[in-house]
């Protein structure tokens, strides 16, 4: 497989979970040098400690782990914390049973062992795709907001977000179009710091020069709400 095709696996982080040291190996050094990092586990009792420690991308494990947790129990308890990880299952035989419960996980794949590498780098390229689809949303007006590099682009121009600047837009994108009240952006960004009217009027002006001044509108007494251009 061409090396440029493998490019965007370098933002992607891979936690592998296999109880067989060789078959572990086999896929660990090679992931280590195409993605972001690779975490491992031996166990899933192991897999699901580090998955709620590490920030993680995609989950590859093998069904049948040693230990109290199998595999499919494993991604059970990491779906109730991240409804949506994408999950690659190992197994080395076809199991009905084993392969309907899979199904209801709805596992992003099934492969068998021995991995084929290429085949698992083409799965992994697929995931990356669905995981930063939305990257790059279109504010309209000539303004794309890049998520990954936390800044607006205008024309020729780049401008940083801050983290209160980002946080703000998020809430407004994810309001599609409905307004989002002075209490919300209360609770959602400043947290448990107190917020003033005129500090948030500041960061919307911020953000409002950064874009475009009718990106963000005033919902008279209740908050604010975006409005595309186009």
């Amino acid at each position: 497989m061409l090396v440029d095709l493998l490019e965007p696996l370098k933002n992607v982080s891979v936690l592998i979970v296999e109880d067989d040291v060789v078959a572990l190996d086999l896929l660990k050094l090679p992931l280590e040098r195409k993605c972001k990092k690779v975490f491992i586990a031996n166990r899933g009792e192991l897999g699901l400690k580090v998955f709620k420690k590490e920030a993680i991308d995609v989950v590859i494990t093998d069904v049948n782990l040693e230990g109290n947790i199998d595999g499919i129990s494993m991604v059970k308890a990491m779906r109730s914390i991240d409804p949506k990880i994408p999950v690659i299952f190992m197994t080395a035989y076809s199991d009905e049973q084993k392969i309907s419960e899979m199904i209801k996980l709805n596992a992003c794949s099934l492969i068998k062992k021995e991995v084929d590498l290429e085949e698992l780098y083409v799965l992994l390229l697929g995931l990356y795709k669905q995981l930063h689809k939305d990257e790059v949303v279109d504010l309209g007006n000539g303004c794309l907001y890049k998520r990954l590099e936390n800044s607006i682009s205008k024309g020729y121009a780049v401008y940083e977000l801050t983290d209160r600047e980002r946080q703000i837009l998020e809430l407004l994108i994810g309001a599609n179009g409905y307004p989002v009240t002075y209490d919300e952006f209360h609770k959602e960004v400043w947290k448990d710091s107190p917020m003033t009217m005129d500090s948030l009027r500041m960061h919307i002006n911020s953000l409002r020069r950064k874009t475009y001044y009718d990106l963000i509108k005033n919902h008279s007494r209740l908050g604010y709400k975006l409005i595309k251009e186009n």
